[in-house]
């Protein structure tokens, strides 16, 4: 029932006062405009006012104008009020005709992507009426304290103006005092009719939560058959003749009413929006010229990178790379942008998509991006024809039908092609076969639906099929797109000028692609899940599954807990590795730090956030830690006797980390084996023998046990070539030879210099031995065979009779 309108405008007025009282804490015995006065006499009087002095009275009367002056000030600086009196009109037209549209529909004829549109155009209401209604409040709220500061002002200046008549007081002071409280009594005179107006505002903002409230139930009664009834039959078989003779020429002028009511909506918000329009072209213009700009030093660049060659398409075409971002980006510039304006972008942003597939993609898969942007115009176009059931059901029929025979030469094409498929596109046509596939099958069902008669289960299935495809081509495209700016911006300062960006940039590249990948393809699965009306379900199903809890005795293990717990432990993790690339790349690499220093820092700063995070964890799904620190008191004793070992190394390894005596690289000697430090980790360290093979080493045994470094203050090394020579020799002679070799050689240093030692003397021969020092740690074995050679050599040539011989004991390899 629908009241009347001087009826519904005294209801709204009573309830708005009603409302008002109780938001400021006063009660309230009646409805209508008498009881505010009724909740005003009831109130217990307040203390007698006092007058003012005679001798003050010009003083005060300037500060109570200035007062009065503000509250008028207030009053007619009110924004809000002029915003809901042009806004509330046309919202309320708006609920209403979208009420009295669907009160006059059937509940049956919803469909599914209907209701999601008009669910949509009412929380773009919703959005609008909840700042406005919030505004009003705080106005009201704000009238009201003024009216109490002039009913104060008023009992002051009336207690006043008695007092100095009896008084006596001069003329010119009792007339300053009744001019002020006749400017009081229009200032209070104008703030109740802005009062009543905002009251009248607040009416007609409730009045259209009220009429949402409506259109929400019938939706929700209309969600409910249209979900349960996708099974029944809503429409005579193709082959019947009253499909052909009715049904083929009926006409539906409501359907024909919400066409209408959607182009309004589009215009209107196209009207109101024009702002948010003008910084969306803004952005575009804007990303254009960074592209244009991006494309000279790209192509400076491309010379020296393949991958970026591969890629330089993309700075080619500015315009339309730079309108694929834009549109992009169109949710964060209209988030409360009726249906009609996305089925508008999603139109638009097919020219630049088929402009951009055209140079970037694989022609074969341009050609179906092609197929699948035709079949998505033409679902949309058939919506225009949802006046004429019967035509829109043909058409419905035709276009699946044209999806079936368009399916089956990419199928054909892929089995063709399979062995020519480049790695990069392999998973591409992969998923286009599966797909394939999949849609093959469902055309099947699809047409089966349409012909049988289910054109509401036909047309929900086909229209999730298209906007599926059509959405996974639009994140393929711009995923390509996504790829090549990447690559090209890591070129880009502030960017470039980072040390890890430039010695890591291909590596960086990657795993910013892989991560956007990962979510196109989860926006993909929510696009798929609204269209075909099961997005509400599943997050509801998820919902109740976060809620899940099992209870073990006084142990209870709840889902949300186990995956808050592993989601802070992951993103910990992730925190770790990233803050320890940014110390490795940014800040020790500028740094002259001492050999090891930055890997003991780096592991120290990993240890201690993944420890923070895990107490944050524990924290996070309700762990006591007091209780946790009791029962950490409590293994202490176990740990000292079964877990003695593990701690041992734990702080043997933090010992390594800070005391240093090994270090990350260093060529150490532990018993028998000889071999080069890869890693030092909490428990145990990795070593790389010299026959190649990985040896983990226990970190209490680098502590307890006789270790050699071989390398702990500097990476020289010292190499002897033994010298056998007859006793007749001339030693002078011998000794200015092996001298000439050791400075000869390239590798062996100048300081310490090369030297000569007369080792042993026998009976039938003397030994000397040549000691170089070199600085190529790792190649000491090379350096000291070119030495045995070259003095094998030099000895020779000058007819010496001597000879380098290897020692008896070897000295470790690195």
């Amino acid at each position: 029932m629908i009241l009347g309108r001087k009826s519904l405008a005294a209801l709204v007025l009573a309830l708005s006062c009603h409302g008002l009282l109780l938001a400021q804490g006063l009660p309230s015995t009646g409805i209508g405009p008498a009881a505010p006065r009724q909740a005003t006499a009831a109130a217990p009087a307040g203390p007698k006012p006092q007058p003012v002095a005679v001798g003050e009275i010009a003083q005060q009367a300037e500060a109570g104008m200035a007062a009065i002056r503000q509250i008028e000030g207030r009053e007619r600086s009110a924004a809000e009020i002029a915003s809901a009196s042009a806004a509330l009109p046309g919202l309320e037209r708006e609920t209403t005709g979208r009420l009295q549209a669907l009160q006059r529909l059937d509940a049956s004829a919803f469909s599914l992507e209907t209701i999601r549109g008009v669910d949509d155009e009412l929380r773009n209401i919703e959005q609008r009426v909840s700042p406005l209604l919030r505004d009003l409040t705080d106005v009201a709220l704000r009238i009201d304290r003024d009216l109490k500061q002039l009913e104060a002002l008023d009992a002051t200046w009336t207690a006043t103006i008695d007092a100095a008549i009896k008084a006596g007081a001069p003329p010119d002071i009792l007339e300053r005092a009744q001019d002020l409280a006749a400017a009081m009594a229009e200032t209070r005179k104008n703030v109740l009719a802005h009062r009543t107006r905002v009251l009248a505002l607040q009416g007609q903002a409730t009045d259209i939560g009220t009429r949402l409230a409506e259109i929400r139930q019938l939706l929700t009664v209309a969600s409910e058959r249209a979900a349960t009834r996708l099974l029944y039959r809503d429409g005579p078989p193709l082959w019947s003749a009253t499909f052909w003779t009715e049904s083929i020429h009926s006409f539906s002028a409501n359907a024909l009413n919400h066409i209408g009511t959607q182009a309004s909506a589009l215009t209107g918000y196209l009207k109101s929006a024009w702002r948010l329009f003008a910084l969306h072209a803004s952005v575009l213009v804007l990303l254009t010229i960074l592209l244009s700009v991006a494309r000279r030093k790209v192509n400076e660049l491309v010379k020296d990178d393949a991958g970026l060659r591969e890629n330089k398409k993309i700075f080619d075409m500015p315009i339309v790379t730079a309108t694929l971002v834009a549109m992009l980006l169109s949710s964060w510039f209209y988030p409360n942008a009726p249906n009609p304006v996305w089925l508008l972008i999603g139109i638009l942003s097919t020219v630049p998509l088929v402009i951009f597939a055209r140079r970037m993609i694989d022609p074969a898969i341009y050609r179906l991006l092609l197929s699948v942007v035709i079949f998505y115009l033409a679902d949309k176009a058939r919506a225009l024809f949802t006046p004429l059931p019967g035509v829109y059901r043909f058409l419905l029929l035709l276009e699946v039908l044209g999806v079936f025979l368009a399916v089956l030469p990419v199928l054909r094409r892929r089995q063709a092609a399979s062995e020519d498929i480049g790695r990069v596109h392999k998973i591409a046509w992969q998923a286009i076969e599966y797909g394939g596939w999949i849609t093959l099958f469902a055309s099947l069902i699809i047409l089966a639906a349409v012909v049988s008669g289910y054109a509401r289960l036909a047309d929900l299935m086909l229209r999730t099929m298209l906007s599926s495809a059509y959405t996974a081509m639009l994140l393929y495209a711009l995923c390509s797109a996504a790829e090549g700016l990447v690559h090209g911006l890591l070129y880009m300062p502030p960017v470039s000028f980072l040390a890890g960006v430039q010695r890591h940039r291909m590596q960086i590249a990657m795993r910013i692609n892989k991560w956007l990948k990962w979510i196109a393809f989860l926006f993909w699965i929510v696009v798929t899940l609204l269209t075909s009306g099961l997005l509400q379900r599943v997050i509801a199903w998820l919902e109740s599954l976060w809620n899940v809890a099992w209870k073990l005795g006084n142990l209870t293990i709840a889902v949300s807990e186990v995956a808050l717990f592993i989601l802070i432990l992951w993103l910990t993790y992730a925190i770790s590795r990233l803050t320890r690339f940014l110390l490795e790349e940014e800040i020790f690499s500028r740094l002259r730090l001492d050999r090891g220093l930055p890997y003991a820092l780096s592991t120290t700063v990993h240890y201690v956030i993944l420890l923070s995070g895990l107490v944050m964890a524990l924290a996070a799904i309700g762990v006591d830690m007091t209780k946790f620190t009791i029962v950490a008191g409590a293994l202490t004793v176990g740990i000292g006797f079964g877990l003695q070992n593990i701690v041992n190394n734990f702080v043997s390894g933090l010992i390594v980390l800070f005391e240093r005596p090994v270090k990350i690289g260093d060529t150490i000697q532990i018993d028998d084996m000889v071999g080069r430090v890869q890693h030092i980790g909490i428990r145990a360290t990795v070593i790389q023998s010299t026959a190649g093979a990985e040896v983990i080493i226990p970190n209490g045994k680098l502590i307890s046990e006789k270790l050699t470094n071989w390398t702990l203050s500097n990476q020289l090394h010292q190499i002897s070539v033994p010298v056998v020579t007859k006793p007749d020799i001339n030693v002078a002679r011998l000794k200015a030879t092996l001298l000439e070799v050791g400075r000869w050689n390239k590798k062996v240093l100048e300081t310490p210099a090369p030297e000569v030692l007369f080792i042993k003397r026998g009976v039938d021969a003397y030994e000397f031995e040549l000691r170089v020092w070199t600085g190529d740690f790792e190649g000491w074995l090379k350096v000291k065979s070119d030495l045995i050679t070259s003095v094998n050599d030099a000895l020779q040539e000058k007819e010496i009779s001597a000879e380098a011989q290897p020692p008896d004991v070897k000295s470790p390899p690195p």
